[in-house]
């Protein structure tokens, strides 16, 4: 359907549909998923970037220069910390941000995947599916971002464990939309929230920065779109299949946040990994950095019902989402 059709006096169709909670009804305004998808192609044809050529690949790195925020590294502020001196500091820094882009690539791939089943069961000529499309070279450009920043710092690229690599080739043969663009939001909000961090800050490598920058901004346009297909999806849905889907996506996520950092990064600054990821997993301030990094995307699942029923504990346990005062 042409978007001229699904306007009126400049404002998008819209409706409204209610899910039931057990802590009551939650009211979602949606909006027709053409409407949506002709805005955010508007917006990536005003704001895409080409990593080639805006990213300074061959900027010098200032050996004292983090390449992220030092508040956001895994082990800040325990006694493991503060044994590290200044260079050790730096280039910890360094692996945990080439391995979250590790992390991101193989999320990206996943993701990749999982547009194309999506665009695949839908109209090809609508704006929806092409603007699945135009989130796939995005997401491709940010893979490929990704790996020439790992290759830059000198290091390499990894993948998750075995387990979790071997159980994603199977669930990436199964098109489940909703649990597809919760996992979807899940990562793009954790990600965004360091990165927003990140590029700001003077204090970090050049190179870092201006890959950070690109994602935040091309980013915002994918969690838009995850966003308000999942709010319909959600209305679809019934309460048993939801609920199921909020639970397993909590355990997938307990599970996942912990394989961000690669043990290498500690390895690499001569600290036993067990030790360093169980000071890590102890660590208030992580907990904390964790809850905070989480804290839209949760929000969010708060309001469209994902965090009902037991999905709620999973991420409590976690440290991903900070319990509910006064609740028993």
């Amino acid at each position: 359907m042409p978007p001229e059709l699904l306007v009126q006096d400049d404002r998008p169709h819209t409706r409204t549909a209610r899910i039931r909670c057990r802590d009551g009804d939650h009211t979602l305004e949606l909006t027709d998923r053409e409407v949506v998808a002709e805005r955010l192609l508007r917006t990536s044809r005003k704001h895409s970037f080409d990593p080639d050529t805006d990213v300074e690949w061959d900027a010098r790195q200032d050996p004292d220069a983090y390449y992220m925020p030092p508040r956001l590294l895994s082990i800040y502020e325990t006694p493991l910390w503060d044994v590290l001196g200044h260079r050790q500091r730096v280039e910890l820094s360094k692996h945990e941000v080439c391995s979250i882009a590790s992390f991101g690539i193989w999320s990206e791939m996943m993701l990749m995947q999982a547009l194309l089943m999506h665009a695949y069961r839908n109209r090809y000529d609508g704006e929806h599916v092409a603007y699945a499309l135009t989130e796939i070279a995005d997401e491709c450009r940010h893979s490929k971002m990704f790996g020439r920043m790992v290759r830059t710092c000198g290091l390499r690229t990894h993948r998750p464990r075995l387990v979790e690599y071997q159980a994603a080739k199977l669930l990436g043969g199964v098109y489940e939309p909703l649990g597809m663009f919760a996992g979807t939001l899940v990562v793009e909000e954790f990600t965004d929230a360091f990165q927003r961090l990140t590029f700001p800050d003077e204090d970090v490598q050049p190179m870092v920065r201006q890959v950070t920058r690109i994602h935040v901004i091309e980013e915002a346009r994918h969690i838009k779109y995850a966003r308000e297909e999942l709010k319909r999806l959600v209305a679809e849905a019934n309460p048993v299949r939801r609920r199921a889907v909020a639970y397993g996506l909590a355990q997938v996520m307990r599970v996942m946040t912990a394989q961000a950092i690669h043990p290498s990064c500690y390895t690499a600054i001569g600290l036993d990994p067990k030790v360093a990821r169980r000071a890590a997993a102890e660590s208030p301030h992580r907990r904390a950095t964790l809850t905070w990094a989480f804290r839209r995307c949760t929000a969010f699942f708060d309001e469209v019902g994902l965090l009902d029923g037991r999905a709620r504990g999973v991420w409590e346990r976690a440290g991903l989402l900070a319990p509910v005062t006064g609740a028993k």
